[in-house]
């Protein structure tokens, strides 16, 4: 079978400052405009790494399935880490991201402190043509 055009992969990045990781969530993504098959989460830490907090949780606020997608500890995000979906210490679960549907980030117990930033890498695949994503 023929791949078709609408197959093809979304990447999209963002990056954030530790302190800006707050218990409340933050947009990722703003709302999908079609189904997107979430292929894969990425995350890495720069020199400093993120402080504070508990886990960091990517959500989505889907209207089917879990919300949470992957949750890391933050002890995992030191300095100059790198983790995928496939790897989360906590929560790792595929999913697509619904029509009209965002992500979302926050931590847990704790807001995250200090300087160091995350950069998060957010891989999809159009489940439609047509379909599409933009960081927030």
């Amino acid at each position: 079978m023929r791949e078709k055009f609408y197959r093809q992969e979304i990447v999209l990045r963002k990056t954030i400052v530790s302190s800006s990781i707050l218990t409340t969530k933050i947009d990722l993504t703003l709302p999908a405009s079609g189904e997107l098959e979430l292929l894969n989460i990425i995350l890495k830490t720069d020199g400093t790494g993120l402080a504070a907090g508990t886990n960091i949780e990517i959500e989505s606020n889907n209207a089917n399935g879990l919300a949470d997608i992957m949750v890391e500890t933050v002890a995992n995000l030191g300095a100059n880490k790198t983790v995928n979906l496939a790897d989360a210490s906590v929560t790792a679960v595929e999913t697509v991201l619904e029509t009209g549907k965002k992500l979302t980030i926050k931590s847990t117990a704790a807001a995250c402190t200090g300087a160091g930033v995350l950069t998060v890498y957010l891989v999809f695949k159009r489940m439609e043509s047509g379909a599409n994503i933009l960081a927030a």
